[in-house]
């Protein structure tokens, strides 16, 4: 378990930081389109999409470096690395969620719990800004939205990362081919 954390602590503290970064831009796009609901949707549907490139493109780039080392002997084979970091980097976002879950049928009779609940509502729609529009306008008082937002993340890493591992490039299929230089000294 020691090992996994140094080895995976990068990635995981990565993976926060694109979650953050993609929060405030889904937040910008959210608040920029809030009084249109097609443009709401368009723009929510857009930083859904950009979230999970780069959340696959950082885990192809995983793979693919897991690969060298693993054709090297330095690195036992892990299949599911991908799906592991990316999980780990979602609890806090499946922790709220289901704070949600368990806050919600008392929001209305308990102080305290109404209290927490728009806490963590709060926080959960700022972490999740990017599906906001998405779920604002298909499912605002359904809790469950929230925890099922947090399945593509983990499903497009361990895509991205099995894709690197065998360096399967998924722009190939479109015909676009990357331009790779041979950079020798």
């Amino acid at each position: 378990m020691k090992e996994f954390w140094k080895s995976n602590s990068y990635n995981i503290v990565k993976c926060l930081l694109n979650q953050v970064a993609i929060t405030m831009f889904g937040l910008m796009i959210a608040l920029a389109t809030m009084q249109n609901e097609t443009m709401l949707l368009l723009g929510s549907l857009f930083s859904i999409g950009f979230y999970l490139f780069l959340t696959y493109y950082m885990f192809w780039e995983i793979g693919g470096r897991d690969r060298i080392q693993e054709d090297a002997g330095r690195r036992n084979k892990t299949p599911v690395r991908g799906l592991a970091v990316s999980l780990i980097a979602s609890v806090p976002m499946i922790l709220m969620a289901i704070a949600l879950l368990i806050t919600y049928p008392y929001a209305q009779t308990a102080e305290a719990a109404g209290n927490a609940f728009m806490i963590i509502n709060t926080l959960t729609r700022f972490l999740h800004a990017m599906y906001l529009g998405l779920i604002t306008l298909y499912s605002p008082y359904n809790q469950i939205a929230w925890l099922l937002v947090c399945l593509p993340m983990p499903i497009v890493a361990q895509i991205g990362y099995m894709l690197g591992n065998r360096n399967f490039r998924i722009l190939g299929l479109f015909g676009i081919k990357p331009n790779l230089k041979d950079e020798t000294l």
